[in-house]
């Protein structure tokens, strides 16, 4: 009977393991094709829209994603947070994780593949210059550090930006056309396809980059009575030749039509009693009320003045507006890059139906030289004379008129850069003191192409992204760290050590009554 007993209770006990077993599986197999995540984030960082929803489910083919960022970047985890939301909603995506510190192959065959800078910061680890690549067939779309997040009004603050990024990214490669970017050529303009100080080949590759499409049109074919049709922005590049009159008429329409313009127009050696030659495009810029000064700008400060360079080289003061961004200190205690500018005109306003603004301006002891006629003789920089303009003088203008129509993203818009150094290649290699100018060639284009951002993929709310700490709770933090948090614990430890020492020499009592045991056995 009792046999019988633990027999049955046997077989209840594996009846039990089984049927665990098999509930186990079952779970599984309905969590698999009933797959959710849950987002316990407060600001629902890994909830995607309704829009990327019906993205991410109407996909037709494969999609792939490179994504480049290692342990150590703070925006890896996010990232790939999101991601997994993604591929828990389709399953075409294909997504390939590549730390950069540690995936050496990886990373040669993705850079040969896409044309991907690649530098190493002081502390050692390997960044790239695009931390996504999001591609199908032959179209590609890449994602920089700043598509991922956007500033908040305080430097602790930040909105995350990865949904509308990544989503914005799939949308392109499936048909989305990029930004045409036009060059001007035939008045001897930077060349798009040259490397050196007569090039622009380093600022094509970052427009590319920045998922531009730079192209080349020439104004001076007898047939070019459309150059400009499908720019977004139209560029001339530091030209040595005026346009002619047909060219500005053009020019000029396309710009009223909607167009934008950014144009960096030093002073052009020319034949003239004053040495010079105008770059003819007057009448295309008159409606945005800008106007070119033929002269020659010398600043006489020393805290400014480039020696070396007869002070034809200087550094400008930006004025805030988009186009400076990142220029303008925000406080006594804020050193952004500087601007440097060589070979510079300066401009005025004109009356016209148009918002100007000032972008650069010079000091006070700056002035421009009417006439560089004999300037070869020069051993120093020239005196000012009755006729030459003083400072302070404006050596860039920024316009913008009324919209053409209500679906337009803005209204045409115009940068003016009265400079030749402006957009050659060295104003990218410089180190960041004096890399200004990169900077705000780099803002014009953005200011220039600005299009609607994705609306229906709704911003995020802010996070914090730091913490800001003052001087004086920096010293605070580091007396703490380094006095008092050790004094405390070796105090602690001198007063444990004290305690035990006292207790250690006071001699033991027992209670009476009570035997000790080992006496108690040997009684016995």
């Amino acid at each position: 009977m009792k046999k019988r007993v633990l027999d049955a209770g046997k077989s209840l006990q594996l009846a039990g393991i089984v049927a665990a077993a098999v509930l186990a599986i079952v779970l599984n197999v309905l969590a698999a094709r009933h797959f959710r995540r849950w987002d316990w984030t407060s600001g629902k960082l890994y909830t995607l829209s309704t829009a990327t929803l019906s993205t991410l489910r109407n996909l037709q083919e494969p999609v792939q994603i490179w994504v480049l960022l290692g342990g150590g970047d703070p925006l890896e985890q996010s990232v790939k947070q999101l991601l997994l939301s993604y591929t828990a909603e389709t399953d075409k995506l294909d997504i390939h994780y590549i730390d950069p510190d540690r995936d050496f192959v990886a990373l040669q065959d993705i850079r040969k593949r896409f044309n991907i800078d690649v530098d190493r910061t002081d502390q050692g680890r390997i960044v790239t210059d695009a931390i996504m690549v999001v591609a199908r067939g032959d179209r590609h779309w890449f994602l920089l550090p700043g598509d991922m997040f956007e500033a908040a009004g305080e430097d602790t603050q930040a909105k995350p930006r990865e949904e509308q990024a990544i989503t914005g990214a799939i949308r392109s490669v499936l048909g989305g056309e990029k930004v045409k970017i036009c060059f001007t050529t035939g008045h001897g303009e930077l060349s798009l396809q040259q490397m050196g100080p007569d090039g622009l080949r380093v600022f094509r590759d970052i427009l590319e980059k920045n998922n531009y499409e730079p192209v080349t049109i020439d104004t001076t074919e007898p047939n070019a009575y459309e150059p400009f049709k499908g720019c977004a922005v139209a560029i001339i590049a530091r030209p040595q030749g005026p346009f002619a009159k047909d060219e500005e008429a053009r020019l000029r329409t396309y710009l009223l039509e909607g167009g934008s313009l950014l144009a960096t127009l030093g002073p052009i050696n020319g034949t003239g009693e004053n040495g010079m030659s105008p770059p003819g495009l007057a009448d295309a810029l008159a409606p945005f009320g800008i106007a070119l000064d033929e002269d020659f700008v010398f600043e006489m400060a020393p805290r400014l003045a480039i020696p070396r360079t007869k002070n034809a080289q200087f550094v400008v003061t930006p004025k805030d507006h988009a186009v400076t961004a990142g220029l303008v200190p925000a406080d006594a205690s804020h050193q952004p890059p500087r601007v440097v500018m060589a070979i510079a005109r300066s401009l005025h306003r004109v009356q016209a139906d148009a918002t100007i603004s000032d972008l650069l301006v010079t000091s006070d002891e700056a002035f421009g030289r009417r006439s560089i006629a004999g300037a070869a003789d020069w051993t120093d920089a020239p005196d000012k004379r009755p006729q030459d303009p003083g400072g302070p003088l404006v050596v860039a203008m920024a316009s913008e008129r009324a919209k053409i129509g209500p679906s337009a993203p803005h209204g045409p818009r115009v940068v003016v850069i009265g400079a030749r150094s402006v957009m050659q290649e060295q104003d990218w290699t410089e180190p960041r003191a004096t890399r200004g100018a990169a900077i705000l060639v780099e803002n014009a284009i953005a200011w220039l192409a600005a299009k609607p951002q994705i609306l229906d993929v709704p911003a995020k709310a802010e996070v914090a992204a730091g913490i800001k700490i003052s001087d004086a709770e920096r010293s605070d933090v580091r007396n703490y760290v380094l006095l008092l948090l050790p004094g405390a614990v070796a105090f602690l430890g001198v007063a444990v050590a004290l305690a035990r020492r006292s207790t250690e020499r006071r001699p033991r009592t027992r209670e009476p009554g009570k035997a000790d045991k080992s006496q108690k056995k040997g009684a016995s």
